[in-house]
């Protein structure tokens, strides 16, 4: 019985030495919190980093939509979660705006292979941009509305934007994108690791080898 007591005094001195070191009101659960606050602080860093190259694009190119900046920076997540416009769409709580979605995400020089089945030949549609033909002109020329060419034009456009920065844009979203898993990954470790749990088996060994 004095053996236990002993043990316990000295696990209480432990956890003194701790909090005199760290300034810190709990061994166990205040580790815990500030690391899954660090966490909630890394997956911010992630999507200011995003936010900022969705501010340079947008000066860059002029980019134009009723999407705010938050519904854009959850565009680029979900696109390369594989989510299509609906999918995001319904994730933005907003399902009647997948055409807003698809437009804004082709402007950020994300695209799909769908975004390149056009009903005509693309080439076409390039040749007679180039020869500076009016939209209803293509239209007629190609059997199709101005809205299809409109389009299309628009992917047409991004995709030379994109070539022409040697695809910079998509490069940096990814980039963002994978550094932000890292580190949610390292802090699964963390927490894993170092749970509360081993942490009080780590004074339980203390006290036993002193």
């Amino acid at each position: 019985m004095d053996g236990t007591n002993t043990d316990s005094k000295k696990v209480e001195q432990l956890t003194d030495i701790f909090h005199d070191i760290t300034g810190e009101s709990s061994t166990t659960e205040r580790q815990h919190e500030d690391r899954w606050a660090s966490v909630s602080a890394d997956s911010s860093d992630g999507n200011d980093t995003i936010r900022s190259i969705i501010r340079e694009m947008t000066d860059e190119y002029g980019i134009q939509t009723s999407l705010d900046e938050d519904e854009l920076v959850t565009v680029v997540q979900r696109y390369h979660a594989g989510e299509g416009g609906r999918e995001i769409a319904r994730t933005l709580g907003t399902p009647n705006r997948d055409k807003t979605i698809t437009r804004a995400r082709v402007s950020l020089h994300l695209f799909r292979d769908t975004d390149f089945d056009a009903p005509f030949e693309l080439s076409r549609l390039r040749e007679l941009l180039d020869q500076d033909a009016s939209n209803e002109e293509i239209a007629d020329t190609l059997s199709t509305s101005k809205s299809t060419v409109r389009a299309y034009a628009r992917v047409l456009a991004a995709e030379a934007e994109a070539e022409q920065a040697s695809h910079e844009y998509q490069s940096r979203f990814k980039q963002a994108l994978t550094d932000a898993e890292t580190d949610n990954d390292d802090t699964d470790q963390f927490s894993e690791t170092v749970s509360p749990t081993a942490y009080a088996s780590g004074l339980e060994d203390a006290v036993g080898s002193s």
